[in-house]
């Protein structure tokens, strides 16, 4: 089984239920073909670079998955049947690198989630005042 990224670009007219449903209709091919879903991020409603299918905006879906290479024809075909995926680009993670980078971006936004909170925590809250004094 071979390591893919896949970014998705889903219709901005569409409510959150609906793109999560064709979240889920792309995940659902990954596993029906044996694969496995690493990671799945919804980054949400963007501009796009340029004009799409008379679309200017778009839902943006990246997903990191293993699966054998049959999988991305069945990826294909759903895309056309889809109306709602205005864009998709699977690209295959040859290097390991490639690999452990994309396996990892979770990790370090959890690590720098961790230092945002610890940061927040060790800041002292403000001492209160004596009464009868004021801030000058």
């Amino acid at each position: 089984m071979n390591y893919y990224e896949d970014m998705v670009i889903i219709d901005s007219n569409l409510d959150d239920t609906a793109v999560e449903e064709t979240v889920q209709k792309i995940k659902d091919v990954i596993v029906k073909q044996g694969g496995e879903i690493i990671k799945a991020e919804v980054w949400g409603r963007r501009k796009l670079a340029y004009e799409l299918n008379k679309h200017q905006k778009g839902n943006y879906v990246f997903l990191v998955f293993k699966a054998p290479s049959s999988t991305i024809a069945e990826l294909e075909n759903l895309s056309k049947v889809v109306d709602s995926i205005i864009k998709f680009m699977v690209v295959k993670l040859t290097k390991k690198k490639q690999i452990e980078a994309a396996i990892a971006v979770p990790q370090k936004a959890a690590v720098k989630e961790a230092a945002v909170e610890a940061k927040a925590a060790e800041t002292p809250e403000a001492a209160p005042q004596p009464e009868g004094t004021e801030n000058v």
